[in-house]
């Protein structure tokens, strides 16, 4: 009988981290989908009010307002591309650890594509993103 208990549980986590590994990664490609579309709301939406960005080159954005104006920011360049792959996720409680690469061309209005691609971090808490940081693999 405590075989079939414990064969149970680790089921049940299996399948839970399996769930929660791919609901990451389906929020991965909606807010990839909303950065192409250059959707800030839908962007910053995926925000806790506490989070942190934490992009290249600049100043850790705390808090949704600061994220608002990076991403704006960002938004105005040009028209975007973006993929983002998710290539790991760590579930621990109320956390999820995602770590992935991303794939970035911009277009600026009348210019020619920019290119990026890279790595990140995000940490999820109870589906909201608390902390992101991403960098550059391009040397530069």
């Amino acid at each position: 009988m405590k075989r079939v208990a414990i064969l149970g549980i680790l089921l049940f986590a299996a399948c839970t981290t399996t769930t929660q590994q791919a609901d990451v990664r389906a929020k991965a490609n909606e807010f990839a989908n909303a950065a192409s579309h250059g959707n800030v709301d839908g962007m910053v939406a995926f925000y806790d009010d506490d989070a942190m960005l934490m992009p290249p080159g600049a100043p850790v954005m705390r808090g949704k307002a600061a994220i608002r104006q990076f991403w704006t920011g960002f938004a105005s360049l040009g028209a975007i591309d973006a993929t983002l792959t998710t290539d790991d996720v760590i579930h621990s409680g109320d956390l999820a650890v995602e770590s992935g690469h991303f794939d970035l061309t911009i277009t600026p209005k009348g210019g020619a594509p920019i290119r990026d691609n890279g790595k990140y971090v995000v940490v999820w808490r109870n589906g909201k993103i608390v902390r992101d940081i991403f960098n550059s693999s391009v040397a530069h």
